[in-house]
Order: C-alpha cells, then sequence, then structure tokens
C-alpha cells in the first residue's frame, strides 16, 4: 500500500469545533464549552451564536477571555440567532432546517451582524473567523463578510483565509434522530477517508451542541480523533489551519 512520504505528512492538521453554543446560555454555555475541552483535550473553536450583547453574560466573557489567554480556545461568530423564515431556501431545508439565518438577504441583518461582529473584535482584540450557520449564506452576505476583513470565512468544503480559498473537508454529525445518523456517521467516515488522500488537509470536525446529548456520538467523535492521531494529523486551532 502506498505511504505518503514523512515530510508531506506532517503537514496534516485537523482543528475540532463546537457549533451553536448561544451567548444566552451563559453558565450551561461555560459547562458546554468545558466538557468538550475536559473530554477531547485539544485546542477548540467556539463557534458562538451572538442571540445577545455578551455583556449580559459576564461569567461566560471571563471563561472566554482566560481559555482564549491560555490559548486552548477561539471565537468564531457564529451568527445572530442560527434562525431563518420558513420560506428561506425552502427547496434545500432538508439540509439546513431553517437554521441557515445568512440564506436571507437582508440589510438589516447585515446592519445587525456588522455591530455585534465590532464588539465581538473588541472583546477577544483581533478579528475572528466567521462561519455561517450550516456553512451557506447568499451571495451578498457572502461579499458583506469580506468586507468585515475575519480572518477566516467557511464554507461547507472550503475555507477562504482572506482572500485565498482552499479545499477543507468536514466531519460532521449534527443531529439526535436515528435515521438521520446513519447516513451522516456514513458521510462523516467518507469525509475522514478524503482526508487520508493528501499530506496537505486541513480537516475540520465540528461538534454540534445537540451532539452533546448522546454518548454514542460524543465516542464516534472520540475514534475520529484517535484516528487522526494515530495518522499523524496535528490538531491546531482555526485559525492556524493555513
Amino acid at each position: 500500500m502506498y505511504q505518503l512520504p514523512e515530510s508531506e505528512v506532517a503537514g496534516r492538521k485537523y482543528a475540532l469545533s463546537l457549533h451553536d453554543v448561544k451567548v444566552s446560555g451563559g453558565d450551561t454555555t461555560v459547562e458546554k464549552i468545558r466538557s468538550v475541552i475536559d473530554r477531547y483535550r485539544v485546542p477548540l473553536a467556539v463557534h458562538l451564536v451572538f442571540d445577545e450583547d455578551p455583556a449580559g453574560s459576564p461569567a461566560l466573557m471571563r471563561f472566554l477571555g482566560r481559555k482564549i489567554d491560555e490559548g486552548e480556545i477561539e471565537v468564531v461568530f457564529h451568527g445572530l440567532s442560527h434562525q431563518c423564515p420558513g420560506h428561506t431556501g425552502r427547496f434545500t431545508s432538508f439540509y439546513h432546517k431553517y437554521q441557515a439565518e445568512y440564506l436571507l438577504d437582508s440589510e438589516k441583518l447585515r446592519e445587525n451582524t456588522r455591530e455585534m461582529y465590532e464588539e465581538v473584535t473588541d472583546f477577544t482584540g483581533t478579528n475572528t473567523g466567521i462561519c455561517p450557520p450550516c456553512w451557506i449564506a447568499c451571495r451578498n452576505n457572502r461579499n458583506f463578510f469580506k468586507k468585515l476583513n475575519p480572518v477566516f470565512i467557511e464554507s461547507l468544503l472550503s475555507m477562504d483565509f482572506r482572500g485565498n480559498t482552499f479545499f477543507s473537508p468536514v466531519i460532521s454529525l449534527g443531529s439526535t434522530r436515528g435515521g438521520e445518523l446513519v447516513f451522516l456517521k456514513t458521510g462523516a467516515r467518507f469525509m475522514y477517508l478524503v482526508s487520508l488522500l493528501s499530506g496537505k488537509t486541513r480537516l475540520r470536525v465540528a461538534v454540534h451542541e445537540c451532539d452533546l446529548e448522546l454518548e454514542s456520538s460524543l465516542e464516534f467523535f472520540s475514534g475520529i480523533l484517535k484516528s487522526l492521531d494515530a495518522k499523524g494529523f496535528k490538531p491546531v486551532l482555526m485559525r492556524d489551519l493555513l
């Protein structure tokens, strides 16, 4: 069997992320983040939904600030509500389940996003990455994201690092339904195999808030990370994937 040269294998990286946790969760959000850090023991990108002003959750902000300073986590901007109107993107609703708020082409949404993103930047001391919920957004919103000058913008199969776009597969589940999980785990295993094809893979492993409800899903991710470690992948923060 063909083996990648050691020099190429050294270029493999993956970033673990926790999606969909809300600022309004306060202490509950802290516990969810801490549980993922304690279980997997690798750097973590926290995809926060800023559904309220961060100043309203001082304990969460103190926790995040400490973990950022320690280099254990980074904050990724993950929208304001993680919801869109029922008529938005109805032909792809089987995928996004009306959670892809940036499919909505709205100037008001963009203005509210700009204001909150500036608050997040002030808090973190740097421009964060942006991940639109469900990794999808309309063209006008993607162009708007670029104007905010984030360190990166995520899509389903790629990442844009300030104008440089590269392939980045995602291993994700994001459901508690047994029938869906069979399909999703098959897709996740396929993405894992795809990630082994190159010595320069920039892989994303996305744990969603709903995955925390099922021990079987958490164990699935444990197995994936163990396999990645055995294959020479290096765990990094998402901003360090490039």
